[in-house]
C-alpha cells in the first residue's frame, strides 16, 4: 500500500472512532438537555470562540505547512527557530484576543444575539467567559499538529478525536446534574488542556522537534508565513463567520429553534471528516512537497483522484439522508428530554444541509490546491463574495421558511464554492474536471436506484430500527452495482482494499493507488 494510503487509513480510523464516541455524547447530551432555550443559550455562546479559533489556526495551518516543507526540503538549520517563533507570537495574539473578549463579553453577546432577552444574554456571557481560554490552546495545538503531519506522524494528534467526546460524555454525566449546561464549556476546555499536554510530551520527547524562546519578527520564513495568512485571515473572516450569522438570525425565531440547527448539523459535520479529512490531510503534505518541486502533473493526478474519490463515497450519504433522515435523528437523539417534534425538526434541516456534503468534501481537496501553490488572495476574495451570498439567501428565505432558511442559505453558501475549483484548475492548466463531472453524474444515478429500491419498504415498515437497516442495505445495493456493474475507478479500488485488509490473496491489483 502506498504511504499515502497507509496515512489515509491510520486518519479515517481515528476519524471513524471519533465520530464513535461524538455520537455516544450527542446522544446523551440530547437525552438530558433536549432542544430548548439553555441549549440555544450554549449554542450561541460558543459560536464566538470556535469562529475565531477557526480563522487563526485554519490560516496556520495552511500557510504554515507549505513554508515548512519548503525549508525543510533546503536542509535549512532555522526551520525550528522559525517554528518557535511562530507558536509565540500567535500565543502573545491569542491572549490579547482572550483578554478583549472577556472585557467585551456582554457587547458582544448582545449584538451576536439580538433576539436574546436580559436572563439569556447573562447567561450566555457567563458561557462565552468560561470557554474564552479554548482560543489560546487551540491555536498552539493546531500549530503543533500541523508540525507532526509534516512529519507524517498521525497518530498522537488525532487522539483529540477520542479524548474530547469522552471527557464530555463523563462532564455531562457527573456535573450536569449540578451545574447544568455549564458542563459542556467545561469539558471543552478540559478537552482541550488535555490535547496540549498531550502534543506537548511528544513534541518534548521526540529528537527531531526543537523549540526556542526567541520572537523572530523579522525572519524571513516567518514574515513569509504571517504575508500569506494576512489575505487569508481577511477572507476567513468573512467565510468562517456563517456561525455567527446563523446565531444572529436564530436568536430571532422560536425557542428550539438553534438547538435543531444545532443538532442537525452536528450530525452533518461528522460526516466530512470520515470521507475526505483523512485524504485531505495526508495528502496535503504530498501535495506540498509535489509543488515544491514543481510536478504539477503528479499533483493534478493526485488532486483529480482525490477529488474523485470523496465524490465516490459522498454520493449516496446525500440521496439516502435527504430522503431517509428521520430514523436516524429518531434513533440517535429521541429519548429523554428530545421529543417527537425535536425529531421531526431536527430531521428536515439535516436534510437539506446534506446536500452540501459533495461541495464541502470536494472543497477539502481543492482549497488544498490554492494553499500548496501558495496562493491566499484568490480564496480570500472569492470568500466575501461566498458570505455575501449566504446572507442574501439567509435574509431572503427566513420569512417563508423559519429556521429552515438557514440550511437552505448554507447549501446556497457551500454551492457558490465551487467557484473555487475553477480557478485552482485554471492554475494548474485546466486539465482533469471532465473525468470528475462523468464520474459524479455515474455515482449519482447509482445512487438515486440504490435509494429507490428501499423506497417502499421504508416508508411502510414503522420500526426505526428495521428503516436504519434498510437505508444500510441501501448503501450496500450503490456499492456492489458501483463495483461489479459500473466498476468505476475508484469502486474497484475501495473493493481491492477491503479485499486486501481481510487478507484475500487470488485478486487483481487496484486499479490505482490513491
Amino acid at each position: 500500500m502506498s504511504s499515502l494510503a497507509k496515512s489515509t487509513v491510520i486518519v479515517t480510523i481515528f476519524n471513524l472512532l471519533g465520530i464513535t464516541f461524538v455520537f455516544i455524547s450527542n446522544v446523551i447530551i440530547a437525552r438530558i438537555f433536549g432542544a430548548g432555550v439553555k441549549m440555544d443559550i450554549y449554542l450561541a455562546s460558543n459560536a464566538l470562540p470556535l469562529f475565531i479559533i477557526t480563522i487563526i489556526s485554519s490560516a496556520l495551518n495552511v500557510t504554515f505547512i507549505p513554508i515548512f516543507a519548503e525549508y525543510r526540503s533546503k536542509e535549512n538549520n532555522d526551520v525550528w527557530k522559525i517554528v518557535s517563533s511562530i507558536l509565540n507570537i500567535s500565543c502573545l495574539i491569542t491572549v490579547t484576543i482572550a483578554v478583549i473578549v472577556i472585557v467585551l463579553a456582554k457587547p458582544l453577546m448582545q449584538i451576536l444575539t439580538p433576539g436574546f432577552n436580559t436572563d439569556k444574554i447573562k447567561f450566555a456571557v457567563t458561557l462565552l467567559r468560561i470557554q474564552i481560554p479554548i482560543i489560546i490552546l487551540a491555536v498552539i495545538n493546531e500549530l503543533m499538529v500541523s508540525i507532526y503531519y509534516s512529519n507524517k506522524r498521525f497518530i498522537t494528534p488525532l487522539l483529540n478525536k477520542v479524548i474530547s467526546p469522552v471527557i464530555t460524555i463523563l462532564y455531562v454525566l457527573i456535573f450536569s446534574r449540578y451545574i447544568s449546561i455549564q458542563s459542556l464549556a467545561f469539558a471543552t476546555l478540559t478537552a482541550m488542556l488535555v490535547q496540549t499536554l498531550i502534543l506537548s510530551a511528544g513534541f518534548r520527547n521526540d529528537k527531531e522537534f526543537r523549540y526556542y524562546w526567541i520572537f523572530q519578527f523579522r525572519n524571513p520564513g516567518v514574515i513569509k508565513i504571517y504575508k500569506l495568512m494576512i489575505p487569508l485571515l481577511g477572507g476567513m473572516i468573512f467565510y468562517k463567520i456563517i456561525p455567527l450569522f446563523d446565531r444572529f438570525f436564530a436568536s430571532k425565531l422560536p425557542d428550539g429553534s438553534i438547538s435543531y440547527l444545532g443538532y442537525s448539523f452536528k450530525i452533518f459535520s461528522q460526516i466530512p471528516p470520515l470521507i475526505s479529512t483523512g485524504i485531505a490531510i495526508s495528502i496535503f503534505p504530498i501535495l506540498a512537497a509535489l509543488a515544491a518541486k514543481k510536478d504539477w502533473a503528479g499533483l493534478i493526478s493526485r488532486m483529480s483522484l482525490s477529488i474523485r474519490f470523496v465524490l465516490f463515497l459522498s454520493t449516496p450519504v446525500v440521496i439516502m439522508l435527504c430522503l431517509y433522515s428521520r430514523p436516524l435523528i429518531e434513533l440517535v437523539f429521541q429519548r429523554g428530554a428530545f421529543g417527537i417534534s425535536d425529531t421531526f425538526n431536527t430531521s428536515h434541516a439535516l436534510s437539506i444541509y446534506i446536500i452540501a456534503l459533495p461541495f464541502v468534501v470536494v472543497g477539502d481537496i481543492v482549497s488544498k490546491g490554492f494553499y500548496v501553490l501558495q496562493d491566499t488572495w484568490t480564496p480570500a476574495i472569492i470568500g466575501v463574495f461566498e458570505v455575501i451570498v449566504y446572507c442574501s439567501a439567509a435574509y431572503f428565505f427566513l420569512p417563508g421558511f423559519g429556521f429552515l432558511a438557514i440550511p437552505i442559505a448554507y447549501v446556497v453558501y457551500v454551492g457558490s464554492a465551487s467557484i473555487n475549483a475553477y480557478f485552482v484548475r485554471k492554475k494548474l492548466g485546466n486539465k482533469g474536471g471532465g473525468k470528475i463531472v462523468i464520474s459524479f453524474f455515474k455515482y449519482a444515478a447509482v445512487a438515486i436506484f440504490s435509494a429507490m429500491i428501499i423506497y417502499w419498504p421504508v416508508h411502510v415498515i414503522e420500526s426505526v430500527w428495521v428503516e436504519t437497516v434498510l437505508v444500510f442495505c441501501g448503501f450496500c445495493i450503490y456499492f456492489i452495482v458501483s463495483i461489479f456493474l459500473l466498476k468505476t475507478e475508484e469502486a474497484r479500488n475501495v473493493y481491492y482494499f477491503f479485499l486486501k485488509r481481510i487478507n484475500v490473496n487470488k485478486m487483481n491489483p487496484p486499479i490505482t493507488q490513491i
